[in-house]
């Protein structure tokens, strides 16, 4: 519901929420909230394509998809390929694209992924909202689902929105480990999301992972603590400020 020009959610307006926003799991619960509060199902945060990211799931940085909705993508075709890399390079402005809407030129990896999520899912509209840093080069939120095509208000809304939990994720998850931190950045997430209360296959879902990949972070994580279990581990990495 729009009041004055805000989405409202809860007490107070989604844009208040977003400055409010202090951590991934913060930023992760409220990209849910949005994304059901616009009728999809599901949303993907990709990172910026590059030579070193091949695939779908090399480029997600968060999703709440299942993984098997990645997996099936990255496994389709040799090599797998992010439908996401020619979006990027042919659009800067967010748009819809639907299944029932066959005149849209996209390119073509990303319309089979369209049609793979549809046969799959039964999921047929999706709306990208390409972002942009000049430090960081250009990323895209995607939100996936069935539902009528967006009014221009609300196409207008979802693309503010997405920006600014884009750039407040990009900022959440910027914050440098201190310098003398022995976990990877990997293993720092992981940890972060057992923090506030997220079992293995749950963070696996959200950083699009294995679960055994999650828990060989954890593991390693709790080895350089010299911890017993991955609580032990993260009270060390809160104790020491590995962690926040």
């Amino acid at each position: 519901m729009t009041v004055d020009g805000h989405k409202k959610m809860g007490d107070f307006s989604l844009s208040d929420q977003v400055v409010n926003c202090e951590t991934q799991f913060d930023v992760l619960r409220l990209l849910r909230e949005v994304t059901k509060g616009f009728g999809y199902q599901y949303f993907f945060v990709a990172g910026s394509p590059s030579a070193e990211v091949k695939t779908f799931a090399e480029a997600i940085v968060i999703t709440s998809a299942p993984s098997e909705m990645v997996q099936k993508q990255d496994a389709s075709q040799p090599p797998p390929s992010n439908p996401l890399t020619g979006v990027l390079r042919q659009f800067s402005a967010p748009f819809e694209f639907r299944l029932d809407q066959p005149d849209q030129t996209v390119p073509a990896n990303f319309k089979d992924f369209a049609e793979r999520v549809a046969a799959s899912y039964g999921l047929e509209c999706s709306f990208v909202v390409p972002v942009y840093h000049p430090d960081h080069g250009p990323a895209a939120l995607l939100f996936i689902g069935k539902r009528a095509p967006l009014s221009f208000v609300e196409a207008a809304e979802l693309s503010h929105y997405g920006q600014l939990l884009h750039e407040k994720l990009r900022h959440v998850s910027a914050r440098p480990p201190k310098p003398d931190s022995p976990l990877t950045e990997r293993e720092r997430e992981c940890l972060v999301w057992t923090s506030v209360g997220k079992t293995s296959i749950e963070i696996a879902q959200i950083l699009n992972l294995s679960e055994h990949t999650v828990n060989h972070y954890l593991n390693n994580a709790a080895r350089k603590f010299n911890a017993v279990n991955r609580t032990q581990a993260v009270a060390h990495g809160l104790r020491f400020g590995f962690i926040d």
